[in-house]
């Protein structure tokens, strides 16, 4: 680092009852906490002493800064990037835009340009918000500090920005005065606001909303990295503006995201524009103001770190999820259950705030609900809440009624990016929670018991012997129905009793195993014709999506390339159960019959 810059101290110690700092910093300290160094001019060492109960051995620990010296014909420009950002309310309802909170800009990207607006030096805030740029002395200059957490050297390393979906997907920075560098060190301070007047927002000053954001993923990727500190994140880009409002169709370009979401499209997939356009993977969040009346998720941190949870889920676990609209309370297919329960989960765990909460109608109302409390009366292995519920008492350090584990986050990310990418089963409750078991052994009382409390019966990653199906008017158990290739057809039955698209019972489980590789062919057939008549769809599962068939008719077929050994799910659904637009008088609960054949 330069001369002038900073440093955030983060310490944490165990079963001691009193520190003591030296060298570099002085004094009696709290036993853990965070503590931002004045500015350094020479290389420093700080050092802490902890200690635990009378005769016991203090420990100490020192960390290195080191600073380079400035060239000759330099000058060093220092300070601090900072953004407002707006809390919610103490009291009542809602954001206080009125009270913003000055808040550190963290590793986001600072330049140093000259007249003509070329970089003349870079450099990357600390966890203090603290920069400190060379540049040649009386020079005429800038800084720039860019919406924008970059480090591609070595391992760990990411690639985070928030850019402009509505304006070109433009990168959000905000600049300072253009002035000389002078013969002598300099402090250059840069902060990002709110662009709140006291009744409204105006909307070409809203600069903190993207430094907002960022600063939200950074907590997310610490609460990574405190797991696996070498972790490499693949590249993510966070679309905000200010027309980013809910919508029926997803026309980024103009400001239709659906609501906040994150989206890793496949190989082929367009967004909804016209024309229309390759889709971009990222999250994208809601910021239309709509003078009061819209939805704005800039400042709702679990909002966004819900969102960077999916991120997660898509790139470095598995989620078999089929999405579609969710709240808490409904019964929901497991995949959508459990990835949904796993982004409230991780929100809490990312701002250590179990606390969820979502601002609505401009600044003046909020929904959320608390990852603690069991106040869901819909208990299983289809109710978001009973997921997140489960995940957060895994990690939370609270002792509870029910609740007797502390793993904290480590084993519970080693389960996500290990096993939960690799089950044969789709991903869900049963499958993560099997694995989860498995590799904490002598916890395994107390994590059933969580499940246990959660109405989740399940005992393998199949969510064998499960009994609990919110009484559906047709059966759904068991979850996974077994074939035996050649063996003849089974009956399974669907329900719409729950809704449509991605709820309870709109879709079935069956699996069969190979024991070399052959091809196949799945037939299914609507038994019972109604109104409208039958039209099953099939879904070959591989430890993914690997095959699709869902032409219309009371039959449907899908035969295969060869597929290699292993363990396969059919999923089936007629369309009428997984179509939001079909009436709920149009068809009731729905039979089929599938047979599997080898080739």
């Amino acid at each position: 680092m330069l001369p002038g810059q900073s440093v955030a101290l983060t310490w944490a110690s165990t079963n001691t009852t009193s520190c003591t700092a030296s060298d570099g910093w002085t004094g009696t300290k709290a036993t853990s906490g965070t503590e931002t160094s004045p500015a350094i001019t020479a290389s420093t060492t700080f050092t802490l002493t902890c200690s635990g109960a009378a005769g016991s051995t203090p420990a100490t620990k020192s960390v290195a800064v080191s600073v380079t010296p400035v060239q000759a014909g330099n000058v060093v420009i220092s300070g601090l990037i900072t953004f407002d950002r707006i809390p919610f309310k103490s009291v009542g309802q809602g954001l206080d835009p009125n009270q913003p909170v000055e808040s550190p800009a963290r590793q986001v990207t600072v330049e140093a340009l000259d007249a003509s607006n070329g970089v003349v030096a870079t450099t990357s805030t600390n966890s203090a918000g603290s920069y400190a740029l060379s540049v040649t002395q009386n020079t005429q200059v800038k800084i720039r500090a860019k919406a924008q957490m970059t480090k591609t050297d070595t391992a760990p390393t990411w690639d985070f920005k928030v850019l402009n979906n509505t304006n070109g997907d433009a990168l959000y920075a905000i600049d300072g005065a253009l002035a000389t560098s002078g013969t002598a060190a300099s402090v250059r301070n840069l902060r990002a606001a709110s662009g709140w007047t006291g009744t409204t927002y105006v909307n070409a000053q809203r600069a903190a909303a993207a430094f907002a954001i960022l600063d939200t993923v950074y907590k997310a990727k610490e609460l990574v990295r405190s797991a696996v500190p070498d972790t490499v994140f693949p590249a993510l880009s966070l679309f905000w503006s200010f027309n980013n409002k809910s919508s029926d169709s997803f026309c980024p370009d103009t400001g239709d995201i659906l609501t906040s979401v994150y989206f890793g499209f496949d190989t082929g997939d367009t967004d909804e524009c016209s024309p229309a356009q390759p889709g971009v993977d990222g999250i994208y969040i809601l910021g239309d103001y709509a003078s009061g009346g819209g939805d704005t998720d800039e400042f709702d941190q679990h909002v966004v770190a819900h969102e960077f949870g999916h991120y997660l889920e898509d790139k470095f676990s598995r989620t078999d999820s089929i999405g579609g609209m969710h709240q808490v309370g409904d019964k929901l297919d497991l995949r959508v259950a459990f990835g949904e329960g796993w982004g409230d989960a991780f929100s809490g765990m990312a701002l250590n705030d179990p606390q969820y909460k979502d601002s609505q109608s401009g600044v003046t109302a909020q929904t959320g609900f608390n990852l603690e409390s069991d106040t869901d009366s819909v208990e299983g292995s289809y109710a978001e809440s009973s997921v997140f519920q489960f995940l957060w008492d895994l990690f939370d350090d609270a002792t509870e009624s029910g609740d007797s584990v502390n793993l904290g986050f480590a084993p519970i990310w080693a389960t996500f990016i290990g096993p939960e990418k690799t089950t044969d089963a789709l991903t869900s409750i049963y499958s993560y929670s099997t694995a989860l078991i498995s590799a904490n052994t002598s916890q395994a009382s107390a994590i059933r018991a969580l499940l246990t409390r959660e109405e989740i019966a399940g005992n393998n990653a199949f969510g064998a012997n499960e009994t609990n199906f919110a009484n559906s008017t047709a059966t759904l158990s068991p979850i996974y129905t077994p074939l035996t290739l050649g063996a003849g057809g089974v009956s399974v039955c669907g329900t719409r009793q729950f809704g449509t698209g991605n709820k309870l019972g709109n879709r079935r489980f069956l699996t069969f195993d190979l024991a070399t590789s052959r091809a196949v062919r799945i037939d299914v057939v609507g038994e019972v014709a109604g109104t409208p008549d039958a039209d099953p769809d099939i879904g070959l599962w591989r430890r993914g999506l690997i095959a699709l068939a869902d032409n219309t008719g009371k039959t449907e077929s899908l035969t295969t390339g060869t597929l290699t050994a292993g363990t396969y799910v059919i999923e089936v659904a007629d369309f009428s159960h997984i179509d939001t637009g079909t009436p709920a008088s149009r068809r009731g609960d729905t039979c089929m019959t599938v047979s599997v054949t080898g080739l």
